[in-house]
């Protein structure tokens, strides 16, 4: 069913940038204490990391009134294979059921702005468990898969773990390009020059970052109140996309991209995704032979929202997003 969402992290559609200028915005204070909060507003009076977020903030259009259709129905009515329907949306939903426990979820959870690395030797359910029920779902989707790279651990969300707030604001967690992942690729797969070395082989057809939504226990029931809307990328032109540096979130910060509003902006959400259920969303592609600067967006702007029609009573959203690299022959 469609509904209406109240949506923060547009730009006023007249925002203008320079040719490289990024967009800045410093979240650093909000993890780690009082003491980041301190020097962040009062050192003095107020810090340049502060002055430039709130100079990023003033260009923002915020509270936007959006409608967000049902993803399941469209789904649905397109007729599509789950393949040709990612291929078209850069989204698609499995009913997929996991063996993961409450306490798997929880043991190995990313923090944000933390980089967790696992001590020598420690096994990890994510790893064990999790992958084995995704690497089906990916074949599927990217039948020339060269190589997958399994994160240990999955960023949990909700009540009880280490990030108990949503993602509530527009965004895209990956720059546009692949120069734009120097900070957001896993060093532990080896340095950003061999990263940049292997997509310029001949035998390498492309690389992209999935990310894996879904809710998990303790939930017991569907997601009610806090729902993940997405943006249907062919309704996104290039020249709305702006790239932005984003501290708060990874170590040494990182480039992430933000969106120009525009109301032919088509969004959509899952309705009651359930614990058996799987998103699967693109967050970063890059294909061999379509080079900068891209004609098209194919990866997926997304916020959690507030459903307007849900109960304040309603079970709070725990849920996971995992993150998964693939090399593409």
């Amino acid at each position: 069913m469609a509904t209406e969402a109240i949506m923060n992290g547009y730009y006023r559609p007249e925002v203008e940038v320079k040719p490289g200028e990024k967009m800045y915005a410093d979240f650093s204070c909000c993890i780690g204490g009082y003491l980041p909060v301190l020097k962040y507003f009062c050192l003095p009076p107020c810090s340049p990391s502060c002055l430039r977020t709130l100079r990023t903030m003033s260009k923002a259009k915020s509270r936007v009134p959006v409608k967000v259709e049902d993803a399941r129905k469209k789904q649905v009515e397109e007729g599509l294979s789950k393949r040709d329907f990612f291929d078209k949306y850069g989204f698609v939903l499995f009913e997929h059921p996991t063996k993961m426990a409450a306490e798997d979820w929880l043991k190995h959870s990313s923090v944000a702005g933390v980089e967790r690395k696992p001590e020598p030797g420690e096994a990890s359910p994510v790893r064990e468990i999790y992958t084995k029920e995704l690497e089906p779902l990916v074949r599927e989707l990217l039948p020339n898969v060269a190589d997958i790279s399994w994160p240990f651990g999955a960023l949990r969300r909700g009540p009880g773990g280490p990030n108990t707030s949503y993602g509530l604001g527009i965004h895209q967690d990956y720059g546009l390009y692949p120069a734009d992942l120097d900070n957001t690729y896993d060093k532990r797969l080896g340095s950003f020059e061999q990263f940049m070395e292997r997509l310029k082989d001949p035998s390498t057809a492309g690389y992209m970052v999935l990310n894996f939504w879904r809710p998990v226990l303790p939930m017991k029931g569907p997601v009610k109140s806090f729902p993940l809307a997405l943006c249907d990328p062919n309704t996104v032109k290039v020249e709305e996309v702006l790239s932005q540096e984003t501290y708060g979130f990874v170590a040494g910060g990182q480039v992430s991209t933000c969106i120009k509003f525009s109301a032919d902006h088509k969004w959509y959400y899952y309705p009651d995704v359930t614990k058996d259920e799987v998103l699967v969303m693109k967050q970063f592609q890059y294909e061999r032979g379509v080079e900068a600067p891209y004609d098209r967006i194919r990866t997926v702007f997304h916020s959690a929202f507030k459903h307007a029609e849900a109960s304040p009573t309603e079970e709070p959203r725990c849920s996971s997003e995992y993150r998964v690299p693939v090399w593409l022959k």
